[in-house]
């Protein structure tokens, strides 16, 4: 009976995860924690918690032990000197699925890394997937490493590509400066797959060093929800070119965007509709609502949704953060620079509506208003975090897929 009784007990755990915390090794860990039968050192060893591993906790109540269930399916305790306790991570409802966009100030530049990749992962976590921007220099790796062991660290399984450098090198011309930057996607694999893992990603335009078009040519990666419905998806993601005095070209980087976007659209031979482009623009629709304007037509087939109630006059997110330590926001109205179009024909994701920045469904993760940072300069916190906010969207695919 005694039997019987803890198999359900376990049973219950892991079905219904009645615990929302997980047990990890601490900081200090070099290879493993032993697992005992009982909360005491003279208990006997029934397994260990390696690096990387997480045991479900039952209860924190026993002084100096965790009551936890091991990968075994065994019920044991582990030292609290040695463990911590870091959340589950918690799935996301059936149907519902966050594509967001983020770009790292120049990820991977320098060999002095001051990223603060516990406040990066607390972003990262609610999103399925993640695009990036500004990748550069020679330890982008490294960077990407660190991000995705800490989400590691946290129970969750998420894995990234990125893209070769595409930029302008060796002198490209007037008002074109050596610049080159790379690409990348972060995403929760145990949700979302690669489509076409074999050719994960490719660019909308060639060559992709001193393109014509394009500073930074904008990649395409397809993916698909690891769910019964099956839904797959396109997303593009940019990084247009900055400053004021090189606006034709940055014009000229949004017709052929525009090109390909209607291309995409309209073409039948092109089966995939479920259309997201998502990126740093360079462009604060408020003021510069022409830049928006070849886009957002009822002929192109796309909306502006992340900040289309900027669009409209309204009030809206701003997702640049002001480096001057003595200008604040209600001084300076600062620039929405990160958008996300999503296409009129992606009938089968539907955002949840209505889109509002109240409704939680679409947001901007203001970490710089977060009182972790209490007492640190902007500067200080744009090192540790990105000169940008990310911005996200939360969709409901849950209808049938048709493309």
């Amino acid at each position: 009976m005694k039997t019987i009784l803890y198999f359900l007990f376990v049973l219950f755990v892991l079905t219904f995860s009645a615990f929302s915390q997980k047990v990890v090794p601490g900081d200090r860990v070099q290879t493993r924690v032993n697992v005992r039968d009982m909360p005491s050192t003279s208990g006997m060893r029934i397994g260990s918690l390696e690096i990387g591993e997480s045991a479900v906790l039952i209860t924190d109540t026993i002084p100096y032990w965790y009551q936890t269930i091991i990968n075994t399916g065994d019920t044991g305790y582990v030292s609290k000197a040695w463990t911590s306790i870091v959340e589950e991570p918690a799935v996301s409802d059936k149907g519902d699925l966050v594509i967001g966009s983020w770009n790292i100030k120049w990820f991977g530049n320098s060999s002095n890394d001051r990223h603060n990749y516990l406040a990066m992962a607390d972003i990262v976590m609610d999103m399925d997937v993640l695009a990036i921007q500004e990748i550069k220099g020679g330890h982008f790796t490294d960077r990407l490493d660190s991000l995705q062991a800490e989400l590691g660290r946290r129970g969750y399984n998420y894995t990234y590509i990125f893209c070769e450098e595409t930029g302008y090198k060796d002198n490209p011309g007037v008002d074109k400066n050596n610049y080159v930057e790379r690409y990348a996607y972060f995403w929760d694999a145990d949700r979302v797959e690669l489509l076409n893992p074999d050719t994960p990603y490719y660019y909308i335009s060639e060559p992709i060093i001193n393109n014509p078009y394009f500073r930074a040519v904008p990649i395409v990666s397809d993916f698909k929800v690891k769910s019964e419905e099956g839904f797959d998806f396109r997303i593009v993601t940019i990084h247009t070119v900055y400053n004021d005095k090189i606006e034709e070209v940055r014009a000229a980087e949004i017709r052929f965007l525009h090109e390909w976007m209607n291309e995409q659209v309209f073409n039948l031979d092109i089966q995939e509709k479920d259309i997201f482009i998502i990126g740093d623009f360079n462009a604060n629709p408020k003021g510069q609502t022409a830049f928006f304007d070849s886009i957002i037509t009822d002929t192109t087939g796309y909306r502006v949704i992340f900040n289309e109630p900027l669009l409209a006059g309204e009030s809206s997110k701003r997702t640049t953060i002001l480096v001057k330590q003595n200008i604040t926001e209600k001084d300076h109205q600062l620039p929405a620079y990160d958008h996300l179009l999503l296409s009129k024909h992606t009938t089968y994701a539907i955002p949840i509506y209505p889109i509002t920045w109240a409704s939680g469904i679409i947001g901007v993760g203001e970490f710089d208003q977060e009182q972790k940072w209490e007492g640190m300069t902007r500067h200080e916190i744009i090192a540790a975090m990105s000169d940008h906010r990310p911005i996200w969207i939360k969709l409901d695919y849950n209808t049938e897929d048709r493309d």
